[in-house]
């Protein structure tokens, strides 16, 4: 079994000093690290030349987002059994991993596997849940689950889930072979509901690990981003995810239908409720 890790760079060296020792200290024979390295301006590929020479490096001439880079990682090294799509702003429980494959050799037909995503940053002397998988409405809206509340022992539960956040995910190659990886027409955003959407209709099953436990430093990575950016990303992308998948029509009508209730809920209702409580209260 072999078993290829691969994290997505963009002038993240300070984030990769803090958080690559905990990937590196869960190593084993069978698990190699690749950093695909988004054409960085800072020294992330210098620190990493020095103090770990062990993981293999993708040098991109350009930035290209989240998705694409990982398929550049998947096409560059073909010969893996499974793939783990990683932010570089985790930091991990030492038995993650083994948590993770555990599922894919347990349970049947399974597609893709995450864990308890836990915000780094305690509130209250405890630890929050980031996700814990996604749930997708029948708008192809993605929420993730549980997100904000405090870790109890009722998350660490594996069952069945709509989505895995991108964050962390493990998925075969016989999957992602079906699939045909992230969709390359997405920069950034969105992209894991995407490929969670496309794996379960190829028929696979999508697990939630809550046993497998990372600590995400949440937003770091795109902290140059603003909620408006972000929200367009999602938007433009999820059009895109519906038109590939169900074709024009269906993608227009969702857009419009979006566009209809998120400026009803901005004008209207966003001072007392967030857009995922208007939308469910409709």
């Amino acid at each position: 079994m072999k078993i290829l890790a691969i994290i997505v760079n963009y002038n993240g060296k300070q984030l990769l000093e803090r958080n690559i020792p905990s990937l590196v200290s869960t190593y084993q024979p069978d698990l190699d690290i690749c950093v695909v390295d988004n054409n960085s301006s800072d020294d992330s590929i210098l620190f990493l030349e020095k103090e770990h020479p062990e993981i293999k490096i993708l040098k991109s001439d350009k930035n290209l987002g989240y998705g694409r880079a990982h398929n550049l990682a998947l096409n560059k090294y073909p010969d893996y059994q499974y793939y783990i799509f990683m932010n570089n702003d985790l930091s991990l429980e030492p038995d993650w991993l083994s948590n993770l494959l555990e599922v894919m050799q347990v349970k049947q037909n399974v597609g893709a596997v995450g864990p308890k995503i836990l915000l780094a940053k305690k509130k209250d002397g405890k630890y929050v849940i980031n996700s814990a998988g996604l749930e997708i409405d029948k708008h192809y809206m993605a929420y993730d689950r549980y997100e904000g509340e405090n870790d109890d022992g009722k998350y660490s539960q594996t069952e069945k889930v709509d989505g895995i956040c991108g964050a962390v995910m493990l998925v075969s190659r016989k999957v992602l072979d079906k699939v045909k990886g992230f969709n390359s027409k997405m920069f950034l955003y969105y992209e894991d509901v995407d490929l969670s959407l496309r794996i379960r209709d190829a028929g696979y099953n999508i697990y939630y690990r809550g046993k497998s436990v990372v600590y995400h430093d949440h937003m770091a990575s795109t902290a140059n981003l603003g909620s408006s950016k972000r929200n367009q990303m999602n938007m433009k992308n999820r059009y895109i995810s519906i038109k590939n998948r169900l074709g024009f029509f269906v993608a227009i009508k969702e857009t419009v239908w979006y566009l209809y209730n998120w400026i009803t809920w901005k004008t209207f209702h966003s001072k007392k409720l967030t857009l995922r409580e208007y939308l469910n209260d409709k």
